[in-house]
């Protein structure tokens, strides 16, 4: 990725719109980013990370944060960047969010018939929140947009991520000093970071656990094997074997396997011998409860024999009920035939009582509109005149404003007309005052001429003016003299105060005449309210009376309302005419209806509406009171034929003796019931010992396998956590060769910037037997031919090796990242400290990085740099913000 353009608005310290134009830095590929702390170097980095990435730089900064505090309110806050990558070029567009005024600040608020329009003073109702954007625009016009998904976009397009890329192209103030003399166990989370080690350690901690795993779930095996053993009883004959074998507190699980495998031999023995006497036994049962069962059904068909004689002589003593019951039924079925006419009879009466409650509430209504007609006659009768008192009323009002908005007018034009009439004075007597300086000045200029041109004169020598050439009374040159500029100037300083009292005098006279339009226009609108009031005045004093407590409004409301119960009155009126008639038409039919309902209980032999109505059943009476007679009928006819049945039955056989067979059947019972216990006792020692062989061979085989794993994750365990000859844990080994990596990339800057004295290596072995990382660094100075720790180092030397360090590590990190090249790198590192011989050899070794198509930044406020390097990116830093400069040379 190389930048084209990057511009920013609003952004940090740059309040108003930068523009920076990296193909102006492209010819020599090196270029300085200066100006003074805190003025906004870093943040041009920050721009090109925050619109890759949405996300700044520094470990402080917060992407929601970067709104310049010098910014205006109307000044947006953006980062544009236009950008090469593989040939093509890519635009993207971010802004974070942001508080920014609303676009329309007046609102119409409406009271009545009023309309007023103001400004809101509320803070939080002046502004709104700008969301956060993202936008990039590839090569072929393809947009994309949302923060989200263009953040993927730019890591399919770079393969890196923000991590990566800060690593790649910003080598951090100081940060590799401070890693130069870090502990190993500080480096270790410095790389760990840098290269995402952290899988490493991840991976022996996950070694660890699972061997913990493992080693919990084989103790887990065997601790349920043991509850197996402890929980098992075998059988007494068995019982000093088992003792023998268990009673140490130390089980050998295969011998004891062994022992229950005969015990289940013996006990399956055991239980087959139980299970074949007790089955003789249970079918002896079974035959002496078939013959008991037999006779329990002889003896239980003579005692229901007995029951139903008694269930029929019952039923014969019911008959009379029954037939009752059925002469009910009769008469209730005639009175259901002829309820029809009784409900249409009650129909019409009912029609006929809410006709007559209609009529009521019709005349109470038609009364009372009647009486608010009477009330509202008379003023609705001058509805015209009261009409026009409103219009004049309103025409009032209107000339009321025009007299108050006449006499504001008038008011400022007096205070208009004195501050012009002030004005014009002092511009005056300003005029006359410069003026008479003026003329004052000339006279001394022309009397100093004399004295002047006196001083030139000599007896013999003609005099310039008269010619005389004797001179016996020179004129001489009194106080100062003004020369000639200084008379221009106080005339013109005369003209311009002439030409404003001129002006002011001319304004002042157009506002005289302004004022007297006023004040005619003020007497003519006052005249016309006057004959306006008079005009009024003629209504009649109950008009006048109503428009003081009334307003228009109401009195249209009021005459609408009355006029509308005027029509209403006559709907009213027309309809009680209507339901009157309906009503006598409705009495006509409920005599009729009356009629044909008592003709017809005299029809079918009821002797009135009393008798009819003792004989009236509901449906649900009718139908219990059928089903009882059916239920009855059908029990006579079922008992009597069940009767013959059992007569039959019982007709051969006598009634048979049970005592004996139960006693059979309690001793063969008692005998199998022993049996069963015994056979229930060997089931459950047979399905006890079954189970316990069971499971403690399957936790056995469950067992040996886990410690098969167990074996092996655990001298990976061993391995990785250190525990090993060399003490190296797994994640050390993984960077103790990047380190060894970026120790040899680092060494071919160093050489160079130290005339070849200084070469880095990690150092071998491990002084603390307790430790298990080696990631310290020393250095080896050919002019002792020792190795030195690199703490040792001046100033100068250790910026030296921390930019070689930064060298290197850029070159390692961009290796490890898939040969991904960084074509813009940035270096933000302190200078200062070197000397000029030292800043040289940097700056030869920083030019040595440019390549084709690489820019290399350097972020620094040294000015031997501003020296070196010509191409510059100059920050001007001021109390409203920063702004930026690209300079070439």
């Amino acid at each position: 990725m190389k930048p084209i353009k990057l511009t920013l608005c609003g952004f940090g310290p740059y309040k108003e719109k930068q523009e920076i134009d990296f193909t102006k830095l492209e010819e020599r590929g090196l270029f300085l980013v200066t100006g003074p702390t805190g003025g906004g170097k870093t943040t041009l980095f920050d721009a090109i990370t925050y619109a890759l990435y949405g996300n700044m730089s520094g470990e402080i900064r917060e992407k929601n944060g970067i709104r310049s505090d010098f910014a205006g309110a109307e000044t947006p806050t953006y980062v544009e960047l236009l950008m090469e990558h593989g040939g093509k070029e890519y635009h993207i567009y971010r802004n974070p969010e942001y508080l920014r005024p609303k676009k329309r600040k007046s609102v119409k608020k409406e009271k009545g018939d009023e309309a007023e329009t103001g400004i809101k003073e509320n803070v939080s109702e002046l502004l709104t929140k700008e969301k956060e954007k993202a936008v990039l625009t590839g090569p072929e016009g393809v947009v994309t947009e949302g923060t989200g998904e263009v953040n993927k976009a730019v890591y399919r397009l770079l393969k890196l991520d923000y991590r990566q890329f800060k690593q790649l192209s910003m080598i951090a103030q100081g940060e590799f000093t401070k890693l130069l003399t870090a502990s190993s166990s500080e480096k270790t989370k410095i790389f760990r970071e840098i290269f995402g080690t952290d899988i490493y350690e991840k991976i022996a901690y996950a070694l660890k656990a699972k061997a913990n795993t493992y080693y919990k779930q084989i103790m887990e095996y065997r601790h349920k094997m043991d509850e197996n053993i402890d929980m098992y009883t075998p059988c007494p004959e068995n019982e000093e074997a088992w003792t023998g074998i268990t009673g140490t507190g130390t089980y050998y699980y295969d011998e004891i396997l062994v022992f229950l495998d005969k015990e289940y031999k013996y006990v399956t023995d055991q239980r087959s011998q139980c299970k074949e006497i007790y089955r003789k036994k249970e079918n002896e049962f079974q035959k002496v409860s078939e013959k008991i069962k037999e006779a329990e059904h002889l003896w239980g068909l003579y005692q229901k024999l007995e029951q139903t004689e008694e269930k029929q002589e019952e039923l014969l003593r019911r008959a009379a009920e029954f037939k009752e019951k059925e002469s009910r039924l009769t008469m209730g079925i005639k009175a259901a035939d002829i309820q029809p006419f009784e409900l249409k009879y009650q129909m019409e009466q009912t029609a006929a009582q809410n006709l007559r409650i209609r009529i009521e509430q019709e005349e109470r209504e038609v009364h009372r509109l009647n009486e608010l007609k009477e009330q509202g006659k008379k003023l609705y009768a001058k509805r015209e005149e009261i009409d026009s008192g409103y219009k004049l009323k309103a025409k009032m009002m209107e000339l009321t404003e025009a007299v108050d908005a006449v006499e504001l007018r008038v008011v400022e034009k007096k205070d208009e007309l004195c501050k012009l009439k002030e004005a014009y004075f002092a511009a005056e007597k300003e005029e006359v005052d410069k003026k008479h300086r003026l003329e004052e000045s000339e006279r001394a200029y022309r009397h100093g001429l004399a004295g002047i041109l006196a001083e030139e004169l000599e007896e013999g020598i003609p005099c310039p003016v008269c010619g005389s050439i004797h001179h016996p009374s020179p004129a001489s040159v009194s106080g100062e003299v003004p020369d000639l500029e200084q008379l221009k100037e106080m005339r013109k300083v005369c003209e311009e105060k002439q030409k404003k009292s001129m002006e002011l005098h001319g304004k002042l006279i157009a506002c005289k005449e302004q004022l007297r339009a006023e004040e005619a226009q003020l007497q003519s609108v006052q005249e016309e309210k006057e004959a306006l009031w008079i005009e009024l005045q003629k209504n009649a004093s109950d008009v006048l009376a109503y428009m003081e407590v009334h307003t228009e409004k109401e009195f249209w409301n009021w005459q609408k309302n009355y006029e509308q119960k005027i029509v209403l009155l006559q709907e009213k009126d027309t309809y009680l005419k209507t339901v009157t008639a309906e009503l006598q038409e409705s009495e006509k039919r409920v005599k009729s209806k009356e009629k044909e309902w008592v003709n017809a209980c005299s029809g079918v032999g009821f002797l009135g509406i009393e008798d009819y109505r003792n004989a009236l059943l509901s449906e649900e009476e009718r139908k219990i009171l059928q089903e009882d007679i059916q239920g009855y009928y059908m029990s006579c006819h079922s008992t009597k034929e069940l009767l013959e049945h059992l007569k039959e039955e019982t007709g051969r056989k006598k009634k048979p003796e049970t005592e004996t067979l139960k006693e059979k059947l309690s001793q063969v019972k008692e005998e199998r019931d022993k049996l069963l216990k015994q056979q229930t006792f060997w089931e459950s020692k047979y399905m006890e010992v079954k189970r316990t062989i069971a499971s403690i061979k399957e936790k056995k085989t469950e067992t040996d396998r886990l410690m098969e794993h167990y074996s092996l994750v655990r001298d990976l365990d061993d391995a990785a956590a250190g525990n090993n000859p060399k003490r190296l844990v797994f994640e050390q080994y993984v960077l103790a060769a990047y380190f060894d990596e970026i120790l040899l990339a680092a060494n071919i800057r160093l050489r160079a910037m130290s005339s070849g004295r200084y070469e880095l290596r990690r150092v071998i072995g491990v002084s603390d037997g307790r430790s298990k990382d080696n990631l310290e660094i020393e250095v080896m100075d050919y002019y002792t031919g020792k190795y030195r720790s690199v703490k040792t180092l001046s100033g100068g030397e250790t910026f030296k090796v921390s930019l070689s360090l930064a060298l290197g590590m850029s070159d390692v990190v961009q290796a490890y990242s898939g040969g991904i090249r960084v074509e813009t790198l940035f270096i933000d590192e302190g200078f200062g400290s070197l000397d000029s011989e030292s800043l040289e050899q940097a700056h030869r070794t920083l030019q040595s990085l440019v390549e084709k198509d690489r820019l290399i930044g350097i972020i620094s406020h040294v000015p031997e740099l501003a020296e070196k390097i010509g191409n510059q990116i100059c920050v001007h830093k001021t109390n409203t913000g920063s702004r930026v400069e690209v300079v070439i040379s």
